[in-house]
């Protein structure tokens, strides 16, 4: 075979790669519009006495690990001191940051040291001084312990935690004021609930206070709208269809809500991994299924955080890259599940998605587009054809894109301006030439040394919300 007919394999094989993933985005698509229907149907017709009576909410420990979060760490811990739950502890772990997190969280809120026995039910590094406070009713807890990363801080978080159910979160994010009565909904309609995810918005246009919006100016920052987008296209179109499976791979380490009980089935965080959100859902998914018990993993789309989201290009490619390592990482160590039937839907639908249209991807989306353009200037295929395959290429992207942030408008409409609707769908058009291509060569970067740097925090530039 000489190099002709390997570039015109590259590009047939790319086309067909296309079309599939184009195939299984239109899918996913459909079914997520259905499910959110669904879903807002259903919250319009909850009763009030079984769901909405404050009585009946489970308590609630929401950890908080943080290193080096001095510049959001106040307004993001007032803010969850303004949530609207019956019951609620905050636990902040300080996880040997190198800046002043400690001593502002300290200053600020009037913690006094406190001498209390810690059930160690998980692995976690020593713990130097716990620090308590009582703020109406809601308990602050500040945790100082030796540096581990964050899979370690959240494991300590669960071993000082007293409630049933534990939140983790970012210290750069901010829950809404209502998030905790929507997100744990699932947990109060069945005891097999073990995990809920939340939805995730893009706070860097966002004033917000005590939990609630203030202002939301129209984004400006090209890195940020495309960024926008993306999330619109994940949390209201491709959680919520896996959600309908119970299949979901992953919840966001912004954002979720866990049965303490069955996580410590599983040993917790895996502490040597970069994407410790996704590997302790697989895990999850692996023990539940491998000793066939009832669960269920769920995703509710109107349960909002808002989190930072990269400004520069550096940050974005070190996160990026980080997230791709992770994804790795939690798909080889649970190889066994991919196309295996005794796993369900998550072995035979989910895994392997994971594995052929997020992980490889990248490189296979490099691949064909350079092939392409090479066979164009090397007269191996005509014009005709090259922009025909642009346009499939494009469309499929743009009308994913706009999709979602349609639904993104009809549904939380008091986040989005019509203004800013317009000024997406326009950008939608750009987001596919170039910054995917960007992302893709970013996360190529993963599959270089992806052990290094596994128990490293990654580096985000903080700007306050407040």
């Amino acid at each position: 075979m000489d190099l002709k007919q390997i570039i015109l394999f590259i590009n047939f094989f790319f086309l067909v790669y296309m079309f599939l993933y184009a195939t299984y985005v239109f899918l996913n698509t459909m079914v997520a519009s259905f499910h959110l229907d669904d879903f807002f149907i259903k919250k319009s017709h909850m009763g009030y006495s079984e769901l909405n009576n404050r009585e009946n909410y489970i308590p609630i420990s929401i950890i908080v690990p943080a290193y080096n979060e001095e510049v959001t760490i106040i307004s993001s811990i007032t803010s969850l001191l303004h949530l609207r739950y019956p019951k609620v502890e905050i636990i902040i772990v300080n996880d040997g940051s190198k800046d002043s997190t400690m001593q502002k969280v300290l200053d600020h809120f009037e913690l006094k040291e406190v001498k209390r026995p810690i059930h160690k039910q998980i692995d976690c590094k020593d713990i130097n001084r716990i620090y308590e406070g009582d703020f109406e009713g809601k308990r602050l807890v500040l945790v100082d312990k030796q540096n581990g990363g964050k899979s370690d801080a959240l494991n300590t978080g669960i071993n000082v935690s007293k409630y049933p159910l534990f939140i983790c979160m970012d210290a750069d994010s901010i829950l809404q004021y209502d998030s905790l009565e929507k997100i744990v909904v699932p947990f109060l309609e069945s005891d097999d609930v073990v995990a809920v995810g939340g939805n995730i918005k893009v706070a860097n246009q966002a004033t917000i206070k005590d939990g609630r919006i203030v202002k939301i100016d129209p984004p400006k920052k090209w890195l940020v709208m495309f960024q926008m987008i993306e999330y619109f296209r994940v949390f209201l179109m491709s959680r919520v269809a896996m959600n309908g499976l119970n299949s979901n791979l992953i919840i966001s380490g912004a954002f979720g809500l866990y049965n303490k009980k069955a996580v410590i089935k599983v040993g917790g965080y895996t502490t040597d991994v970069m994407g410790e959100d996704m590997d302790l859902i697989v895990k999850l998914h692996c023990y539940y299924r491998k000793n066939n018990l009832p669960y269920h993993i769920e995703y509710v789309p109107d349960a909002i955080c808002w989190t930072q989201v990269p400004e520069k290009i550096s940050v974005l490619k070190s996160q990026r890259r980080r997230w791709h390592i992770g994804m790795g990482q939690a798909l080889f160590s649970h190889s066994f599940m991919f196309f295996r039937p005794m796993y369900g839907t998550v072995g035979m639908i989910s895994y392997p998605y994971f594995v052929l249209f997020e992980y490889i991807t990248p490189i296979l989306e490099i691949l064909g587009i350079l092939t392409v353009t090479l066979s164009f200037f090397f007269h191996m295929i005509n014009l005709e054809f090259l922009i025909f395959f642009l346009i499939f290429y494009m469309v499929f992207n743009i009308v994913a894109s706009w999709i979602s942030i349609i639904f993104c408008h009809y549904l939380f409409s008091d986040s989005l301006s019509l203004k800013a609707v317009f000024k997406l769908l326009a950008v939608s058009v750009f987001e596919c030439i170039g910054y995917r291509q960007m992302c893709s060569l970013f996360r190529i970067g993963a599959f270089v040394g992806t052990r290094k740097g596994k128990h490293k925090w990654g580096n985000m530039e903080r700007v306050s919300m407040e």
